[in-house]
């Protein structure tokens, strides 16, 4: 029998057809060699630090030296003196007289920070100086956490050197303090 045009044409669909079946049934299989899934992004503000004095460093009341000699107050609060600053470390001393210095930071709880603090600085009493050095602190070199309040009490330490003959006076002087976040 004499193909008839529409049969032709129907034969060819009947071919295409499952070939385009075939095409279909394979985009699945290598659409899943790929994978499409969105990310999220979050941020979270954190309170800064802060940091407030509450007690000075306090080296205290000692008489002229007649040599020089070092002053050291520790964090924990202990005096030693070496040269003649060795017996001054049993100088009576007015109540809060001698101590390690107090700072309060605050922050966001239980997040890690550290500290800096000077290699040095002089205290005056007009135009006569001391050094401070040593600077020493209850903050290990790793950082330390805040609490969950999200405070910390740092307390310093420091060595004054003190020349012989030393100009009687009060000396003073301040010395910066850096808490950084972790």
């Amino acid at each position: 029998m004499p193909a008839m045009p529409g049969q032709k044409i129907l034969r060819l669909r009947a071919i295409v057809v499952p070939a385009a079946m075939v095409l279909v049934i394979a985009t699945p299989a290598s659409a899943q060699s790929a994978a499409n899934q969105s990310g999220s992004g979050k941020a979270e503000v954190v309170a800064p630090l802060s940091i407030q004095p509450l007690l000075d460093l306090r080296f205290g009341r000692f008489y002229r030296p007649v040599s020089n000699g070092n002053l050291t107050v520790s964090p924990s609060g202990a005096v030693t003196g070496t040269g003649s600053m060795a017996s001054e470390v049993s100088t009576p001393q007015a109540t809060g007289g001698r101590g390690p210095g107090t700072f309060l930071v605050r922050g966001d709880p239980s997040r890690v920070f550290r500290i800096s603090l000077p290699n040095r600085i002089n205290i005056t009493n007009g135009a006569a100086t001391m050094r401070v050095s040593n600077f020493t602190s209850n903050v290990p070199s790793r950082g330390v956490a805040l609490s969950s309040a999200g405070q910390f009490n740092i307390i310093v330490g420091a060595r004054l050197q003190v020349a012989g003959n030393q100009a009687v006076g009060a000396y003073s002087g301040r010395f910066p303090v850096t808490v950084t976040y972790d």
